[in-house]
């Protein structure tokens, strides 16, 4: 990459702007384009992470965080943009993004530091895959919850109290359990059973399919992107987002500004 560029910034794809960052805010990242004297700006949630060319990182996502999460203390293969390719048995990576590094035990008696910088990606382990289990879980799981609700609310009685009303819906699908009154199994009960193993399965042949025991840092090249989108969905992540963007525009009303701003300074 040019040594004269200032920062470069990575979107979730591995496409990179080369410019100079002005400056960051609570949505947008502020910045001037190489070769361009116009002033151009992101939105902070569709940026992977952005750095320096002094290696250090401006700005890092929260998917880019949550991979670094998912990938430590896995056993696998580290490729370098050198095309080196290094195996190891465990792996770590430190919080502190003055100097990233990550470090590596090839063996019990082998382990190296190597800059983030060098590394093109790394593949671990199928491991991994307890993220696809965990979430084809709880995919049935709260799919079943919702109908259930829906349904809850489509039978509703004003004439009925409403702890029975709701648990003569959930009974539907819970198994026998005599000891607290369940003297059947639900009717739905199978139908809940036979779709978990299901969601997961599907949930698993996806990630496998999409390669997410993969995950990139550098696309080398300007032209080049990363193998995969190394977006994390979370839904807690996009309503987080999402509060962070309607209190950007409140504080941009003046009492937004007073009150949110007062907040932000003195509640730490």
């Amino acid at each position: 990459m040019d040594r004269d560029v200032k920062h470069i910034i990575l979107d979730y794809k591995g496409e990179s702007i080369e410019c100079f960052i002005d400056s960051i805010g609570y949505e947008f990242l502020y910045f001037t384009p190489k070769d361009s004297v116009d002033r151009d700006s992101l939105k902070i949630k569709d940026i992977y992470y952005s750095f320096s060319d002094l290696n250090r990182v401006f700005h890092y996502s929260w998917s880019f965080k949550e991979n670094i999460r998912r990938m430590k203390n896995r056993s696998g293969y580290l490729h370098t943009i050198h095309d080196d390719t290094i195996a190891f048995v465990d792996i770590k990576f430190y919080d502190d993004m003055i100097e990233p590094e990550i470090f590596i035990k090839k063996d019990p008696n082998n382990s190296a530091f190597i800059s983030m910088f060098d590394v093109k990606k790394i593949e671990t382990d199928y491991s991994i895959m307890s993220y696809s289990v965990r979430r084809g879980f709880f995919l049935s799981f709260y799919t079943f919850i919702g109908l259930t609700l829906i349904e809850v609310y489509g039978n509703w009685d004003k004439e009925k109290r409403l702890i029975p009303q709701f648990w003569n819906e959930f009974d539907d699908i819970m198994p026998m359990i005599s000891f607290i009154g369940l003297r059947e199994t639900g009717v739905t009960y199978q139908s809940f059973t036979s779709l978990i193993p299901i969601t997961v399965l599907g949930s698993m042949v996806y990630d496998l399919m999409m390669d997410k025991n993969k995950f990139y840092f550098n696309p080398i090249y300007k032209e080049n992107t990363f193998g995969r989108n190394m977006y994390v969905f979370s839904i807690k992540n996009i309503f987080s987002n999402q509060m962070k963007s309607v209190l950007y525009k409140i504080e941009g009303t003046k009492f937004g500004e007073k009150s949110i701003g007062w907040f932000r300074k003195n509640i730490k």
